[in-house]
């Protein structure tokens, strides 16, 4: 009698640009309190194993906002204390009276194409509508791996979504039990 073969489940890992979650959030008035590891194990689902959430942010600078630095301290703790969870970030930069990312984007898709000419998954799941990305999602596919693009309606670009394997529109439903 011939033995079943074991199926093994596919690794996933879950790559969020948490400042696009957070203004996508904001615009739907919801909580913006996310637990990042309980949304990635959402997203991963039953049929994957979740490898690792990487969390990406910009981060305010200690000497010049003080205050700001302090509040996004308590953000950045929580984070790292979720299990299966890393946080990176890079220097927001002040102009004209705004914060802007710099670096964010890149550090995502260089994280995300490294990974996988690697090995380290074999499905992707982006959490971001960026647009800028989808060059670095047709790389995840030209290494042989998946990608699954989870984006809200807000943040939704056709670019990234065109790119993408399978695409999931998220929205306060989907993220009930994600606090």
């Amino acid at each position: 009698m011939a033995e079943q073969p074991v199926l093994v489940p596919e690794k996933a890992m879950v790559f969020i640009d948490a400042m696009n979650v957070y203004e996508s959030l904001r615009a739907l008035g919801a909580d913006t309190r996310l637990d990042y590891y309980k949304l990635a194990i959402k997203l991963a689902g039953t049929q994957r194993r979740m490898i690792r959430a990487h969390v990406y942010t910009g981060a305010y600078d200690q000497m010049r906002e003080p205050e700001l630095y302090a509040q996004q301290m308590k953000f950045f703790n929580k984070v790292q204390r979720m299990p299966f969870v890393t946080l990176k970030t890079r220097p927001l930069l002040q102009r004209a009276g705004t914060y802007l990312q710099k670096g964010v984007d890149t550090l995502i898709a260089t994280d995300m194409v490294s990974m996988a000419f690697l090995g380290h998954y074999d499905v992707a799941i982006l959490v971001s509508g960026d647009g800028d990305l989808a060059p670095a999602a047709d790389a995840v596919k030209a290494a042989g791996k998946q990608i699954i693009v989870a984006t809200f309606v807000r943040s939704r670009s056709t670019a990234i979504a065109q790119s993408a394997d399978q695409e999931l529109v998220i929205n306060q439903d989907f993220l009930k039990d994600c606090y």
